[in-house]
């Protein structure tokens, strides 16, 4: 009878819990915590489309470079390491739910011992062994033990500590599957970047290159000039002095292209190897999706804002249950199985049968202090888990306007250039054609030769500009992670 009322008070300890357990909800953002965001960035449209739900091999044409972005995002070292932590924190989640579960262990154990004939336990045996036992019952000498049997033991989740546990490495885990799209973003970004800088320099070294040339046409004129008594020494040192200006450029410029091109080895997993890429020509035609969307697609669409949002849940998470640590923890015990001397006797139910069933309540007592000092570190980090959500947002705001503003001003200070160039080139051209009819010095073809070059060279690192910016702004909006 008293078994009978132990099963029972058992059962209904396990149904509580049970109950504790069910109602224990996920932790969600309250109406304070979500960001509000501004409806538009700054601009009157308020269309709805973005270039973020766009794959990155929509939003970037140029085969070659899409070939480089699949090779950087199986080969980088960085991103592997990365989808890594992902796997580790998938792990964690495996462990938090494990926690829930019950401990469910199985034994087998054999041993003999033999006990002195003048101990307390060889005497005790040997009296325990009277003629009226059984023979089958009486201790063996030396004693020999054998046991199978399963051991139960779980922590009942009654106040949901256990499943707050669960739910904060849950969240961790999401966070760090965000974090590794976010990464997916800052690799393409990164890797198109070089790319793009690449052509640019590319360009300087054609421009520079045609400036070598015109000014060794100079000076050999000059030289020929100052041979005829028409100009002094100082004009072919001049344009002498020009042309080895020019050269160290050169060297220069053809330094920063091999770098160039072992930082995008380096991005995409190899060692230095020839890079590929398109000619500027191609680069300043293309034609790059624009449309921003509006601000309230950033939390949806920026992973490192969904990362910290997840962050966040999973520090209220973290919170509740160091709070719920205060409450008392209960644990249910339960084993069973066969114990005999002979193996022989182990199925012989219900003689060698064996179990136990037991139940725990234990709360703190003297760790109050330990407790809350933990609690108090939760709900630190509960808000500043808070504050660094709001602060990602306001930055990605900040970061969007910022390039939408660029984007209009480099398209402006482009067109603008384009007709400075026109003028700078017939400068050149007349300014040659006068100084063989002497009707200009030396000094006026140095000076229409160097603005020229530094407008060729302003108007490529505009256009290259043009095309990192509207990366930048598909990185910024959360694109790159389909």
């Amino acid at each position: 009878m008293t078994m009978m009322k132990n099963k029972n008070t058992l059962y209904g300890l396990v149904l509580l819990a049970s109950v504790f357990v069910t109602g224990c909800k996920a932790p969600q953002l309250t109406q304070e915590e979500k960001l509000v965001v501004p409806e538009t960035y700054g601009q009157a449209s308020n269309d709805s489309t973005t270039i973020a739900t766009l794959s990155w091999q929509q939003f970037f044409q140029d085969t070659i470079l899409q070939t480089y972005i699949r090779q950087a995002l199986a080969n980088n070292h960085s991103f592997r390491q990365t989808v890594e932590r992902v796997r580790m924190a998938q792990n964690q989640l495996m462990r938090a739910k494990g926690g829930l579960l019950p401990n469910i262990s199985a034994g087998l154990g054999a041993g003999v011992q033999r006990f002195g004939e003048y101990s307390m336990d060889g005497v005790g045996n040997s009296t325990t062994n009277t003629p009226d036992l059984e023979k089958e019952k009486h201790i063996p000498d030396p004693y020999s033990d054998f046991t199978l049997g399963i051991q139960f033991e779980w922590e009942a989740d009654i106040w949901g500590k256990l499943s707050h546990k669960k739910q904060a490495a849950a969240a961790r885990w999401m966070a760090s599957q965000e974090a590794a799209r976010y990464a997916q973003t800052l690799l393409i970004s990164e890797l198109a970047t070089q790319y793009y800088e690449l052509i640019g320099l590319d360009r300087q070294k054609e421009i520079i290159k045609v400036a070598i040339q015109n000014t060794e046409d100079s000076y050999k004129l000059t030289y020929e000039l100052k041979q005829e008594g028409e100009v002094t020494q100082l004009g072919v040192d001049q344009f002498e002095s020009r042309l080895l200006q020019l050269r160290g450029l050169l060297l220069e410029n053809e330094q920063q292209i091999e770098e160039k091109e072992r930082a995008i080895s380096s991005l995409i997993g190899s060692y230095p190897t020839e890079i590929r890429r398109i000619s500027f020509r191609e680069m300043e035609d293309l034609q790059f999706p624009t449309e921003v969307g509006v601000p309230s697609q950033l939390i949806y669409n920026r992973p490192d804002i969904r990362s910290a949002e997840q962050e966040l849940l999973a520090s209220k998470a973290d919170s509740e249950a160091a709070r719920k640590a205060f409450f008392p923890s209960l644990t249910l015990n339960v084993g069973g199985g066969f114990n005999a001397f002979d193996v022989s006797h182990w199925f012989t139910a219900p003689a060698s049968l064996i179990y136990n069933l037991g139940a725990g309540l234990t709360a703190p007592i003297f760790k109050q202090h330990e407790i809350k000092a933990l609690w108090n570190d939760a709900q630190s980090a509960q808000r500043i888990a808070l504050l660094q959500y709001q602060e990602k947002a306001l930055k990605a705001y900040e970061e969007i306007v910022n390039l939408i503003r660029s984007h209009d001003n480099l398209l402006k200070r482009n067109k603008l250039k384009k007709e400075e160039r026109k003028l700078h080139a017939r400068s050149v051209s007349d300014a040659n054609e006068l100084f063989k009819l002497s009707f200009i010095g030396y000094l006026e073809v140095l000076s229409a030769d160097e603005k020229y070059m530094e407008c060729e060279l302003d108007y490529t690192s505009l256009c290259t500009r043009h095309c990192i910016n509207q990366v930048l702004l598909y990185r910024a909006l959360g694109g790159g992670t389909l």
